[in-house]
């Protein structure tokens, strides 16, 4: 996980290796390898497999996008740590000031400029790179999708305590992300209200009994996908640093059912945004090509595979620069 901090921070230094910029739907992705050579997406064996299904992955993410003519920089880097229970994480810079925030990443989608972001992947697992998933190795091209889309700005700053990007005390004006805007508990109230101060009642809401979502997203066309109900977030009843508030509610939408879940499974995984999701996106600001038709579900209960094979934690990183 990495920790909020309020330094500036240079996003692509000390590069060892890159590719060249390549054109993926109408944005341009870059991704700058640090590994060492011979390890990790430099790996003399994997290595190539690892980044072309990266670059898939951000191939068929950049479909969803219309109108937009951005240049992305990821720093990408890796570790290989099987006891983590975290498999990658992803974020991009945000302005150092109070208020609600896009990422680096998210300003330039939005306005067709250049944004940088990092990215770091834990090959201590099993992973499968293409389209046939083993049952015994988790879906890379998956996971992809889901951590590029932390740096998109799918993630949220609030903290167990109530805090935000400068760790002020909670219920004074903070840096939150562009989502925590939208974050309210079941009747609506905001987490953080329109002078970017944390609703300190709030702080127990973070905490729930793990049966339920206390935390809700509740953009109008995320609401809209949804039946018109707001759409449940992952806030456990123990609070997950790098893991609560920034994810749709495993307990409701199960594990390997929706991208934005804290959690996957092994085995394959799906690779396609739902409404919900794209209803988010919608509400961050984002052109997109195709918006399906509304459920005419509120919540789908998928657990069945919470049950089959090991979860692991999926993690975002953001930062405030």
């Amino acid at each position: 996980m990495i920790r909020r901090s309020l330094v500036s921070v240079l996003l692509a230094v000390g590069l060892l290796f890159g590719v060249a910029p390549a054109a993926l739907g109408q944005i341009s992705f870059v991704f700058n390898y640090t590994d060492a050579n011979g390890s990790g997406f430099n790996d003399t064996t994997l290595g190539g497999t690892r980044q072309a299904a990266l670059a898939s992955a951000a191939s068929l993410l950049a479909g969803y996008f219309t109108g937009s003519t951005a240049t992305l920089t990821f720093s990408v880097a890796s570790t290989s740590s099987s006891g983590s229970g975290t498999l990658a994480s992803a974020g991009s810079s945000i302005s150092a000031v109070n208020g609600f925030q896009k990422t680096s990443i998210q300003s330039a989608v939005q306005g067709n400029g250049s944004g940088t972001g990092t990215i770091n992947w834990n090959f201590g697992y099993s992973w499968d790179y293409d389209n046939s998933v083993a049952g015994d190795a988790l879906d890379f091209r998956a996971v992809a999708l889901h951590e590029l889309l932390h740096a998109f700005g799918f993630a949220s700053f609030i903290s167990a305590t109530g805090q935000g990007g400068f760790s002020n005390a909670s219920g004074t004006a903070d840096a939150w992300t562009f989502f925590d805007q939208f974050l309210t508990t079941a009747n609506g109230t905001r987490l953080v209200n329109t002078s970017f101060q944390f609703n300190t009642a709030g702080v127990g809401t973070l905490l729930t009994n793990g049966s339920s979502s206390d935390v809700y997203f509740s953009g109008p066309n995320a609401m809209a996908a949804n039946g018109g109900g707001r759409v449940p977030i992952f806030s456990p009843a123990t609070f997950i640093q790098g893991s609560s508030l920034g994810h749709l509610d495993t307990t409701v939408y199960g594990s390997n059912n929706y991208i934005m879940t804290h959690a996957v499974s092994y085995g394959p995984a799906v690779r396609t945004l739902s409404a919900i999701e794209l209803g988010i996106l919608t509400d961050l600001g984002y052109s997109l090509v195709a918006i399906p038709e509304p459920s005419s579900v509120s919540f789908i209960v998928g657990t069945l595979a919470l049950a089959v094979g090991l979860v692991v934690r999926r993690r975002r990183g953001q930062r405030a620069a």
